[in-house]
Protein backbone atom coordinates (compact mmCIF):
# COMPACT_ATOMS: atom_id res chain seq x y z
CA UNK A 1 0.00 0.00 0.00
CA UNK A 2 1.76 3.41 -1.02
CA UNK A 3 1.92 6.36 1.59
CA UNK A 4 0.29 3.90 3.95
CA UNK A 5 2.74 5.89 6.68
CA UNK A 6 1.57 9.09 5.94
CA UNK A 7 -1.81 8.01 5.96
CA UNK A 8 -1.50 6.19 9.29
CA UNK A 9 -1.02 9.90 10.47
CA UNK A 10 -4.56 10.50 9.00
CA UNK A 11 -6.31 7.45 9.07
CA UNK A 12 -6.84 4.00 10.83
CA UNK A 13 -6.19 0.97 8.17
CA UNK A 14 -9.79 -0.18 8.76
CA UNK A 15 -11.62 3.47 7.60
CA UNK A 16 -9.04 2.83 4.10
CA UNK A 17 -10.12 -0.71 3.83
CA UNK A 18 -13.73 0.14 3.88
CA UNK A 19 -13.27 2.11 0.76
CA UNK A 20 -11.42 0.06 -1.61
CA UNK A 21 -12.53 -2.64 -4.10
CA UNK A 22 -11.74 -3.66 -7.60
CA UNK A 23 -10.61 -1.20 -10.51
CA UNK A 24 -13.55 1.62 -10.99
CA UNK A 25 -15.23 4.02 -13.39
CA UNK A 26 -14.94 7.55 -12.83
CA UNK A 27 -18.37 7.72 -11.72
CA UNK A 28 -17.68 5.05 -8.68
CA UNK A 29 -14.24 7.13 -8.04
CA UNK A 30 -16.18 10.45 -7.86
CA UNK A 31 -18.81 8.82 -5.30
CA UNK A 32 -16.75 6.66 -3.63
CA UNK A 33 -13.99 10.49 -3.02
CA UNK A 34 -16.74 12.76 -2.75
CA UNK A 35 -14.47 14.59 -5.40
CA UNK A 36 -16.20 16.04 -8.32
CA UNK A 37 -15.29 13.90 -12.01
CA UNK A 38 -13.79 17.27 -12.76
CA UNK A 39 -11.26 17.25 -10.43
CA UNK A 40 -10.33 13.57 -10.70
CA UNK A 41 -9.71 14.64 -14.46
CA UNK A 42 -7.69 17.55 -13.86
CA UNK A 43 -5.84 15.48 -11.24
CA UNK A 44 -5.09 12.72 -14.21
CA UNK A 45 -4.18 15.77 -16.04
CA UNK A 46 -1.40 17.09 -13.90
CA UNK A 47 -0.01 13.10 -13.45
CA UNK A 48 -0.89 12.99 -9.75
CA UNK A 49 -3.39 10.28 -10.67
CA UNK A 50 -3.20 7.44 -13.47
CA UNK A 51 -5.98 5.59 -15.10
CA UNK A 52 -5.72 1.99 -17.69
CA UNK A 53 -8.12 2.79 -20.53
CA UNK A 54 -10.28 -0.05 -21.01
CA UNK A 55 -12.08 -0.75 -24.61
CA UNK A 56 -15.81 -1.43 -24.57
CA UNK A 57 -17.25 -1.31 -27.98
CA UNK A 58 -16.41 1.67 -29.57
CA UNK A 59 -15.75 3.99 -26.41
CA UNK A 60 -12.81 3.58 -24.47
CA UNK A 61 -13.14 4.06 -20.36
CA UNK A 62 -11.00 4.99 -17.79
CA UNK A 63 -10.34 2.55 -14.83
CA UNK A 64 -8.94 3.64 -11.64
CA UNK A 65 -7.24 1.03 -9.74
CA UNK A 66 -7.44 0.57 -5.63
CA UNK A 67 -3.95 2.53 -5.45
CA UNK A 68 -5.73 5.32 -7.46
CA UNK A 69 -8.49 5.87 -4.58
CA UNK A 70 -5.99 5.59 -1.95
CA UNK A 71 -3.89 8.30 -3.81
CA UNK A 72 -6.72 10.46 -3.91
CA UNK A 73 -7.84 10.58 -0.54
CA UNK A 74 -3.96 11.22 0.56
CA UNK A 75 -4.25 14.02 -2.12
CA UNK A 76 -7.68 15.40 -0.76
CA UNK A 77 -6.31 14.94 3.03
CA UNK A 78 -2.48 16.75 1.85
CA UNK A 79 -4.72 20.02 0.68
CA UNK A 80 -6.88 19.82 4.01
CA UNK A 81 -3.23 20.23 5.53
CA UNK A 82 -2.34 22.87 3.56
CA UNK A 83 -0.25 21.55 0.89
CA UNK A 84 -0.35 22.85 -2.63
CA UNK A 85 -0.75 20.46 -5.57
CA UNK A 86 2.70 20.56 -6.45
CA UNK A 87 3.97 19.45 -3.39
CA UNK A 88 1.84 16.59 -3.77
CA UNK A 89 3.03 15.92 -7.01
CA UNK A 90 6.10 15.71 -5.60
CA UNK A 91 5.48 13.74 -3.47
CA UNK A 92 4.43 11.26 -5.48
CA UNK A 93 7.52 11.78 -8.17
CA UNK A 94 9.46 11.33 -5.41
CA UNK A 95 8.57 8.24 -3.39
CA UNK A 96 6.88 6.32 -6.47
CA UNK A 97 3.88 4.57 -6.48
CA UNK A 98 5.12 1.41 -4.85
CA UNK A 99 7.35 2.93 -2.11
CA UNK A 100 6.41 4.21 1.69
CA UNK A 101 7.23 7.60 2.57
CA UNK A 102 10.32 7.02 5.39
CA UNK A 103 8.64 7.95 8.83
CA UNK A 104 12.42 11.10 9.34
CA UNK A 105 11.08 12.75 5.95
CA UNK A 106 7.36 12.31 6.97
CA UNK A 107 8.77 14.23 9.93
CA UNK A 108 10.88 16.81 7.90
CA UNK A 109 7.47 17.27 5.85
CA UNK A 110 5.62 17.82 8.77
CA UNK A 111 7.46 19.99 10.77
CA UNK A 112 8.50 22.60 7.55
CA UNK A 113 4.79 22.58 6.89
CA UNK A 114 3.80 23.70 10.63
CA UNK A 115 6.75 26.20 10.06
CA UNK A 116 4.71 27.58 7.16
CA UNK A 117 1.81 27.62 8.81
CA UNK A 118 3.09 29.29 11.73
CA UNK A 119 4.31 32.13 9.37
CA UNK A 120 0.84 31.98 7.87
CA UNK A 121 -1.06 32.49 11.44
CA UNK A 122 1.92 35.73 11.88
CA UNK A 123 0.58 37.05 8.83
CA UNK A 124 -3.15 37.03 9.75
CA UNK A 125 -2.90 38.15 12.78
CA UNK A 126 -1.31 41.44 11.31
CA UNK A 127 -3.68 41.81 8.34
CA UNK A 128 -6.64 41.38 11.59
CA UNK A 129 -4.68 44.09 13.74
CA UNK A 130 -4.71 46.47 11.03
CA UNK A 131 -7.84 45.80 9.69
CA UNK A 132 -9.51 45.77 13.56
CA UNK A 133 -7.65 49.30 13.55
CA UNK A 134 -8.66 50.71 10.48
CA UNK A 135 -12.43 49.36 11.73
CA UNK A 136 -12.18 51.57 14.63
CA UNK A 137 -11.12 54.32 12.83
CA UNK A 138 -13.85 54.21 10.21
CA UNK A 139 -16.48 53.79 12.93
CA UNK A 140 -15.20 56.81 14.94
CA UNK A 141 -15.29 58.62 11.42
CA UNK A 142 -18.65 57.97 10.94
CA UNK A 143 -19.71 59.00 14.72
CA UNK A 144 -17.71 62.18 15.26
CA UNK A 145 -16.92 62.91 11.55
CA UNK A 146 -13.86 63.76 12.81
CA UNK A 147 -10.38 61.86 13.43
CA UNK A 148 -10.20 60.19 16.42
CA UNK A 149 -7.71 62.12 19.29
CA UNK A 150 -4.10 61.14 19.12
CA UNK A 151 -4.31 60.39 15.75
CA UNK A 152 -2.41 61.38 12.99
CA UNK A 153 -4.68 62.48 9.75
CA UNK A 154 -2.18 60.91 7.06
CA UNK A 155 -2.24 57.66 9.02
CA UNK A 156 -6.22 57.38 8.33
CA UNK A 157 -5.13 57.44 4.70
CA UNK A 158 -2.42 55.43 4.58
CA UNK A 159 -3.94 52.85 6.51
CA UNK A 160 -0.56 51.95 8.93
CA UNK A 161 -0.40 48.79 6.87
CA UNK A 162 1.61 45.86 8.30
CA UNK A 163 5.27 46.78 7.49
CA UNK A 164 6.22 43.18 7.76
CA UNK A 165 4.32 42.55 4.77
CA UNK A 166 4.43 45.80 2.73
CA UNK A 167 7.51 46.93 3.21
CA UNK A 168 9.01 44.98 0.34
CA UNK A 169 6.65 46.85 -2.04
CA UNK A 170 7.99 50.19 -1.47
Amino acid sequence: MEYYKLWSILHSQAELKKLWSDAMLIGELSKRTGLTKDTIRFYEKLGLITADDRQAGSRLYKEFSEDMLERLLLIYQAKALGFTLNEIKQFVQDWGSHSMIPTDEQIRIVERKLEEISQKMQQLAEIQSYLGTKLKRLKHEVNLDIPPPNSNPRRLVNCDLPKSRFQKLH
